[in-house]
This record gives C-alpha cells, sequence and structure tokens, in this order.
C-alpha cells in the first residue's frame, strides 16, 4: 500500500508471481471465467492500481510486456450472476489494448479513448486484447435505473468524453487527493455520470422501452425490499407498485414469469446465507423455510436446478474452504487491501 497522501492506494503486480502463473493471479477475483488463447506465448505481465472513494471504486490496469499484448476471453453467465450477486454498473476507459462485446447486436469492438458500459448483472462474453485501461465501478442504485440498458455500449456524447477525461485525471491526481476532497469528488463524478445516461434518448431507445424497462426495474426492487414476506404474491404487488395483473405478467413473461423471479431471488438469498462462513452454520430446513419454501425436499430441487449442486453440498464446500483458509498463507495479491473489494478488477466482494 502507498500512503503519499490521507487517501490509501492500492497496488498488484503479476510480477510478484511465477509466470506460469501470472494470468491466474490477475484473473482470479474477476468473478468470470477467463482463458488465454491457445498458443499465446507471452508472459502475463501486467500492473494494477486502485482506491476507494466511497462507495466508488477507481482502479487502473496497465500492460508491461513490451514483446507484444495477451487476448483472453472473458464469459460471465447467468450462473456467475445468481451465484455472487454482484449489482454494479463498471465504466471502463480503454487507452491501449482492444474490447470485442459478443453479446451485443452486432458485435461491437472498444478501442483507445472509447469509454463504455458494463452491467455486472447482465451476460458478458468478450475478448480482451491485454492493454491499459481505467475502470469506475458504481452501485446499481446511484445511478438511474435506465443505465441497465446500456450494457456494452460505448458513450460517445460530448459528456461521455467529459467523464473519459474526468476519469483520467482522477485516476492521474489519486496520491493528491484527500479523504475531506471525496465527498465531493464522488458528487461531481456521479452528477457527470447521471447526466451521460440522461443523454443518450437515441442507444436507449435502441435497447429497450425506457418506461417498460423502469417499471420493471421498479417491480424487481419492491420484490427484494420484501422478499421474505409472506404476502409477497402477483395480487399484492399490483397493489403496492399500482398496476394490473395484465401489464404485471406482461413484464416479466419473457423470463418466467414473476413468480419465477421471486422464486429464483429466494433461492440466491437462501443460497448466500449458506455460503457466508462467517454465520453460524444454519440447518438447512429453517433456511428452506426462511425464504418460503415449506417443502424441504422441493427446496433441494429448485436449488440443485439452480446451482448444479445442493444445500448440504453448499454447506461442505463452504466448511473444506474455512478448514483451507485456516493454514497461513502469504499471497502478495491480498496484502493490505480495502475490505469488500479486490484487484486488480475493482470488484465488489460480496
Amino acid at each position: 500500500m502507498a500512503q503519499t497522501s490521507s487517501t490509501p492506494i492500492f497496488n498488484f503486480s503479476t510480477l510478484d508471481f511465477p509466470e506460469k502463473d501470472r494470468f491466474h493471479a490477475w484473473v482470479k477475483d474477476n468473478h468470470c471465467d477467463c482463458r488465454l488463447r491457445d498458443g499465446d506465448p507471452l508472459a502475463f505481465n501486467a500492473r494494477a492500481t486502485g482506491a476507494s472513494l466511497g462507495p466508488l471504486i477507481l482502479s487502473g490496469r496497465k500492460w508491461l510486456n513490451q514483446q507484444g499484448t495477451s487476448a483472453y476471453e472473458v464469459h460471465r453467465t447467468q450462473r456467475h450472476i445468481r451465484t455472487d450477486g454482484h449489482d454494479f454498473f463498471r465504466f471502463t476507459l480503454v487507452v491501449s489494448g482492444r474490447f470485442l462485446c459478443r453479446w451485443t447486436s452486432p458485435q461491437s469492438i472498444k478501442t483507445a479513448g472509447d469509454l463504455f458500459v458494463l452491467d455486472a448483472a447482465q451476460i458478458n462474453e468478450s475478448v480482451v486484447e491485454a492493454g491499459d485501461v481505467i475502470s469506475l465501478v458504481v452501485p446499481r442504485d446511484l445511478l438511474p435505473s435506465q443505465t441497465e440498458l446500456l450494457h456494452g455500449y460505448t458513450l460517445a456524447t460530448g459528456i461521455g468524453r467529459l467523464i473519459a477525461d474526468h476519469m483520467l485525471s482522477l485516476f492521474q491526481n489519486l496520491a493528491n487527493l484527500g479523504v475531506h476532497e471525496i465527498p465531493y469528488v464522488v458528487q461531481s463524478t456521479l452528477q457527470l455520470l447521471a447526466a451521460a445516461v440522461s443523454s443518450t434518448p437515441d442507444v436507449l431507445a435502441e435497447a429497450g422501452s425506457p418506461i417498460r424497462d423502469m417499471l420493471r426495474s421498479r417491480i424487481l426492487r419492491h420484490i427484494d425490499a420484501h422478499l421474505l414476506d409472506a404476502n409477497l404474491t402477483p395480487d399484492g404487488i399490483c397493489r403496492d407498485v399500482g398496476l394490473s395483473r395484465a401489464k404485471l405478467y406482461q413484464l416479466f413473461e419473457g423470463s418466467g414469469g414473476v413468480m419465477r423471479q421471486i422464486q429464483r431471488k429466494r433461492l440466491r438469498r437462501a443460497y448466500q446465507m449458506l455460503a457466508d462462513p462467517n454465520r453460524p452454520q444454519p440447518h438447512i430446513a429453517e433456511v428452506a423455510w426462511r425464504h418460503g419454501f415449506s417443502n424441504e425436499k422441493y427446496f433441494f430441487r429448485l436449488f440443485k436446478a439452480e446451482f448444479g449442486h445442493t444445500p448440504g453440498e453448499t454447506l461442505e464446500n463452504i466448511r473444506a474452504s474455512v478448514l483451507e483458509q485456516a493454514v497461513p498463507q502469504s499471497r502478495p495479491e491480498d496484502a493490505n487491501l480495502p475490505s469488500g473489494w479486490t484487484l486488480p478488477f475493482g470488484t465488489p466482494d460480496r
């Protein structure tokens, strides 16, 4: 950790690892499946620097191998999204290198100077040509709900360019930033981001109906707030949110229905309770009951279908992980990291 000012700056380098382990160390906490393209002979030499700015995480990644660049594939699937529950946006400014976004239609390539949006709650299938980037991670609830419609899009407006310049300047001046200045930086940054999202009506129109998606987001937030309520039913949602049953079913007809959404969110919450090593080991039947599943066998069947393993296997995996962590191991990438996020990608842990 470098403490050249009142703002702690955290560093990570793959050069601290044996050459054969460098790529794995780089992507270990990326919450995606990543693999190098076949036949890549170059050592994966890279460095990351980052800092927590209140609720925001600003980080930069630099490619160090002067002999060439490496390319790797990134796969963030629905299973990753269900199991880790990450809920943030990442704004990425490409300084060098390239990103191929495969999930967009048509596929899009991000090159030097592009600032684009990634939503952690949506699928990410891409190819990354290692280079220099600056990323800003922002919790979802700090930005307008329509931001999710920009997943994979480049912010090419004038305000988008201002944000790119702002991120670059902020990253270059992290060492000069005092703690008392952070609230003002956060406020101005969020205002710029909100303005950029609101000034892209053409992109939002291409991505979908803003009114429809904002209403759907509002319903999902209502579900999250009342997830364990016994009276969380379609009728109750319609009454509390103020819409008809027909409209509610229409909004969720492409994702298995609103009750399926509630069921999956309850399963995810149950998974997080079972997988939390800091909690006393819970009884599976009690977890099932607390999350609206009165039939334990039905809960087991749904849980395995959703996550690929049973609730009991989840507990066994956590016990094994705790025992493994009880053996002291020196890992340079863990030294002095702030609680709640990881380098090199500036990703929240939970």
